[in-house]
């Protein structure tokens, strides 16, 4: 007998975390190969870039395919984006009064990321299959 697997159920709003999801990982991807091609950026931002291209795909993926992991993968993807805002201050030398404005958005990325993954969690359920 096998054990029920657990999916998310589809709405219109997974599907717009998905699209979204997608989009900031087409932009950062842009970004990671705009500084492979002689961009001024430093090299641990670009890898942030694609960091976080990487981890949203697979977000996308796993929101797509209904995947019990999905609030978990959205998560990372969503941290590691906040991560990426914050750490501009160091990586770029901004001074302290610049800095001020990372930290509201990785906030802003942190609280429309725990929102979506509040979501995604309250629609995973049992399917039998």
């Amino acid at each position: 007998m096998e054990r029920p697997r657990q999916t998310i159920a589809r709405s219109w709003i997974t599907t717009a975390i998905a699209i979204v999801t997608a989009l900031i990982g087409v932009q950062h991807l842009f970004q990671a190969l705009t500084g492979l091609n002689g961009g001024s950026d430093p090299r641990l931002l670009i890898i942030e870039h694609g960091d976080v291209a990487i981890l949203s795909f697979v977000a996308v993926y796993a929101i797509a395919k209904g995947k019990w992991w999905a609030p978990w993968a959205l998560a990372v993807a969503g941290a590691s984006a906040a991560g990426l805002v914050v750490s501009l201050g160091p990586l770029l030398h901004m001074d302290r009064v610049e800095r001020n404005g990372l930290w509201a958005g990785a906030g802003s990325i942190a609280v429309v990321t725990a929102l979506g993954v509040w979501y995604l969690a309250r629609r995973v359920r049992l399917s039998p299959e």
